[in-house]
């Protein structure tokens, strides 16, 4: 008796979990969480920057557990996602098997189109899952600064980063001749050793260089304009090792697979449909 009343309990929640009235619930409560969001970060990004540099547990522990009247909301954000994700796997959950249960009354194509919007669902909960892992277990090392000719070794392994030169690209030209001699482009030029294994890569903003698992990124860099060539060269880089980028590229092509079978049932059918009017 008691196992049966505690089926009709775990059943009872699930039903609420999964319910739209729950969704809709999360969503406004979304709403306006991140309206008090945007108010508490006006001003204030300097609270949430390091969350990229020092990892989401460091940042809880420091930033956000201290400045609580501005960083509240994300807590709360948090949680709120959390709840979406539950209530989007439970509700998606008993559509797929509503969707098993009636598949007689569909031809093995359309049967398997069918799932394409479910697909599309769990790969949002991978994708959420994924940077969420990012935040909690990325290991990153805080700003390195280098100037040509320094070298950093990863943790852990006897890799090396050395910056080798700076070789940036400047803007020449009339339509915004106030850019001129200034950086468009900076490309530092890095030697990636481990033992025997040499590699030259080109180090530049939205140009990550990967190496041994780390993902090198550039922060900063001097000097910003030819002319300025007295002050010396030098580059901010930001090093993480991040087992989440995984999940979520796994996400990315499931919701991709997902969204191609989507479309290939409304061109297909719309098509069949056409045809046999």
């Amino acid at each position: 008796m008691a196992v049966l009343n505690m089926i009709k309990q775990l059943s009872y929640i699930w039903r609420k979990l999964g319910s739209i009235h729950l969704t809709v619930v999360l969503c406004l409560l979304l709403t306006a969480d991140l309206t008090y969001g945007y108010i508490s970060i006006n001003r204030r990004t300097n609270l949430f920057a390091s969350l990229n540099d020092i990892g989401l547990t460091a940042w809880i522990e420091t930033y956000g557990r201290h400045n609580l009247l501005y960083t509240a909301w994300f807590f709360i954000l948090l949680g709120l996602l959390t709840l979406l994700c539950i209530n989007t796997f439970a509700c998606t959950t008993d559509r797929v098997i509503l969707l098993i249960r009636s598949r007689e009354h569909f031809g093995i194509q359309r049967f398997l189109f069918k799932f394409s919007p479910h697909i599309m669902h769990y790969a949002m909960i991978i994708l959420l899952v994924g940077y969420l892992f990012s935040y909690i277990s990325a290991q990153v090392i805080v700003s390195q600064t280098m100037v040509p000719g320094t070298t950093i070794t990863l943790p852990g392994k006897t890799a090396q980063i050395t910056f080798e030169s700076f070789e940036p690209v400047y803007y020449h030209g009339d339509r915004l001749a106030f850019l001129n001699n200034y950086v468009i482009s900076p490309r530092a030029k890095l030697l990636l050793t481990d033992g025997d294994y040499n590699k030259t890569a080109v180090l530049s903003y939205n140009q990550p260089v990967w190496f041994k698992g780390y993902g090198i990124f550039l922060k900063n860099f001097a000097p910003r304009k030819k002319d300025g060539m007295a002050i010396r060269v030098r580059i901010d880089m930001n090093i993480r090792k991040d087992p989440g980028v995984c999940v979520y590229i796994a996400g990315i092509i499931l919701f991709t697979a997902g969204l191609f079978m989507y479309l290939a049932e409304w061109i297909f059918f719309k098509k069949y449909t056409k045809e046999s009017l």
